[in-house]
């Protein structure tokens, strides 16, 4: 099972899946794609924890244990 945390003005939003049931998948995937036409930055946390480094995603894995989307900082 995995895990995709949406971290924006509305607070922590946690969605899951399971690789054996396609309803989850389909609603994983398509929350990926409407994330990232946002502008949202995806991050996938690699097994073990937030002690490893995170690597960006520009594409739904869903063999990903968790996927973290957080928005972009502007700088001015």
């Amino acid at each position: 099972m995995g895990v995709m945390r949406i971290i924006d003005e509305t607070g922590d939003t946690m969605v899951t899946w399971d690789l054996g049931d396609t309803e989850t998948l389909e609603r994983a995937t398509k929350l990926f794609d409407t994330e990232l036409a946002k502008g949202s930055l995806a991050f996938s946390i690699p097994p073990g924890g937030r002690d490893r480094d995170a690597d960006r995603v520009m594409s739904f894995d869903p063999g990903a244990d968790e996927i973290v989307w957080v928005r972009p900082v502007a700088g001015g």
